[in-house]
């Protein structure tokens, strides 16, 4: 099951703030970092992530592989956010390979919450946004997760939690999925309420929600993958960072009403191609959570 809510840590509080209690992780990112517990509960776990980064932040969970030491995978992440598609696949293959994907929370102006599933080991929490940064190593955040007690101490990386092991709010939440075809979403999404994302595709993806101007067309959104289209979009991204195969987490934001695109900047793996550029990208609407018109 995945649960909980996250609220902003201060920004002159230690970056080493000990345990959180009931496996919840409040984050506040500032344009020099961020801090966070370095302890919590397995089981359910939520990311509650604010940004006072006028770039935003994309915090995600990772599990290093057995063998596979952090200096190694964030070589490779940095080669997998490199602008040239070569070099990107390559890193990104081996990200793949370096850890599990867990997901976490994407957030510019409103906070997002995110909620997955861990057992007991050692995970990090990366912002990827800062792995440019000179000191981006030391931005990464370690979190160990423990066991109730008694508990052995897991050295494998965390189960996928199936939808069904979710928590199910009441009325049951809206499902995004990422396939290898593209999203299936519904056409409308409720301004605060949870949405299930889940991958179903062969490689790490995402899920990002980000407003666009109004009247804006899928044609309009294919003219800018292709390169033949201006700007659509209004704002940074809201939404779940990269998972892994087969993972799906709990979104919860609090959207303004409008109208969105659900896209993924993340490169197909196989093509070198962007997965938005493919025809990874749909139109939403956000809407409010009274029900009324927006």
């Amino acid at each position: 099951m995945l649960t909980a809510v996250l609220a902003a840590i201060a920004i002159t509080a230690p970056a080493h703030a000990g345990a959180a209690a009931g496996g919840t992780v409040d984050i506040t990112v500032t344009p020099s970092g961020f801090t966070a517990p370095e302890t919590v509960r397995a089981g359910t776990l939520t990311l509650t992530v604010r940004s006072q980064d006028p770039q935003g932040a994309w915090v995600g969970l990772v599990r290093l592989r057995p063998g596979v030491r952090l200096e190694r995978y964030l070589r490779h992440l940095k080669q997998a956010m490199d602008d040239d598609p070569r070099t990107s696949v390559a890193g990104g293959r081996a990200v793949s390979e370096d850890v599990v994907m867990l997901g976490g929370a994407a957030a510019g102006h409103v906070p997002a919450t995110v909620t997955t599933v861990v057992t007991p080991g050692e995970y990090h929490l990366v912002d990827f946004r800062d792995v440019q940064e000179p000191d981006f190593a030391g931005r990464v955040r370690p979190l160990r997760v423990t066991g109730p007690a008694g508990s052995p101490r897991s050295s494998s990386p965390s189960p996928s939690p199936q939808p069904s092991s979710l928590p199910q709010p009441s009325p049951a939440p809206a499902v995004i999925t990422a396939t290898d075809s593209g999203f299936v979403t519904p056409r409308r999404l409720t301004s605060g309420s949870p949405v299930l994302v889940v991958n179903r595709s062969s490689q790490f993806n995402e899920a990002m929600l980000m407003p666009v101007r109004p009247g804006t067309t899928t044609a309009d959104l294919d003219a800018f993958f292709s390169g033949t289209g201006g700007y659509p979009f209004t704002a940074g991204p809201t939404g779940v960072v990269p998972m892994s195969p087969s993972r799906a987490a709990l979104l919860t934001a609090a959207l303004p009403p409008g109208e969105y695109a659900l896209v993924t900047w993340v490169r197909n793996l196989r093509t070198g191609r962007m997965l938005a550029q493919e025809g990874m990208r749909e139109l939403v609407d956000i809407t409010p959570a009274d029900g009324s018109t927006p």
